[in-house]
């Protein structure tokens, strides 16, 4: 809880290098703990339990030892002091409704995930293990996006609040923009070096063929994360949880599951494939819509109201 808190209240108080410290700390400790108790030890699975574990306490020291450099340096946004966190009715209902949505943003990949694989383990143990090799290597550029509209986030509440519009709408232009260039990079990159991608992870030429086909199949949709994350942090920047909420609902349930069962009906293995790259198109559009209907012009005026 602390390890993956903490780095979102630093990154609210503009402490970038301290949550990206923590971060880095963590994971590093963990890679090397899992080499040494499962390699060295023979610990096997138990020993990457333990290797995650001493990773989260690693970070979770950090961050607490600079949440207490801040506080001696007078940082008025940080208190360790039980004595001054004095939640009120209101800051208890803003963290939770802007809280549940967040949580559900995490979830809800996981469930369609588990329904997507549930329907490829139809065609074989073959095709789930290609799968789960290319929509490893695909997560690359959506962990990106997601990396870069999470922390565009508190810039853009930032200027909501101050009133800045301009620097609101260039901030959503540049990150969109970004996440969509860096979309399109990796799809080039996966479409002309799938095979070799591949086959780091497989020896078997007929899996590692299949597994490239899949990878060129969902690398597709790689530019569209870049506008569907980026409007996701947006409403949630401006606490419009219920926004961003839909947009995942859609993504992960109202669009997702109908559409598996529909292009499964229509193309099997390849129509299962393409599920995503389908929904994100027509979320895409969506949230575009959602984006220009909730204008930055209309939000102040709702807030000054």
């Amino acid at each position: 809880m602390l390890a993956n808190g903490l780095p979102h209240i630093f990154r609210s108080l503009g402490l970038i290098k301290e949550s990206t410290v923590g971060i880095v700390l963590g994971n590093a400790v963990n890679i090397v703990l899992d080499w040494f108790f499962i390699v060295i030890l023979h610990m096997g699975t138990a020993g990457a339990a333990l290797a995650t574990s001493i990773g989260f306490l690693c970070s979770s020291i950090y961050y607490i030892c600079c949440l207490i450099q801040k506080e001696k340096t007078g940082n008025p946004s940080i208190a360790l002091s039980p004595h001054q966190f004095k939640p009120e009715k209101q800051m208890v209902l803003d963290v939770v409704k802007i809280g549940i949505p967040g949580a559900l943003i995490t979830v809800m990949p996981s469930v369609s995930n588990i329904i997507l694989n549930n329907y490829i383990s139809l065609y074989g143990s073959n095709a789930v293990a290609s799968y789960g090799i290319a929509y490893k290597i695909d997560l690359f550029p959506i962990m990106l996006s997601v990396g870069l509209s999470t922390g565009i986030a508190p810039l853009i509440g930032f200027c909501y609040g101050a009133g800045q519009k301009e620097r609101l709408e260039k901030s959503m232009d540049t990150g969109t923009a970004c996440g969509v260039v860096l979309g399109i990079l990796f799809t080039s990159v996966f479409m002309l070096f799938a095979e070799p991608l591949a086959s780091i992870f497989l020896h078997e030429k007929a899996l590692v063929r299949q597994t490239a086909h899949f990878l060129r199949l969902l690398c597709f949709h790689a530019p569209l994360p870049g506008i569907i994350n980026m409007t996701t942090s947006y409403f949630q920047a401006l606490g419009k949880a219920a926004n961003s909420l839909t947009i995942t609902v859609l993504r992960n349930v109202v669009l997702f599951i109908p559409g598996l069962i529909l292009l499964n009906y229509l193309w099997q293995l390849n129509g299962v494939i393409l599920t995503r790259l389908v929904v994100e198109v027509i979320l895409t559009v969506i949230c575009l819509i959602m984006y220009a209907v909730s204008s930055p012009e209309r939000n102040y005026k709702e807030q000054i109201i």
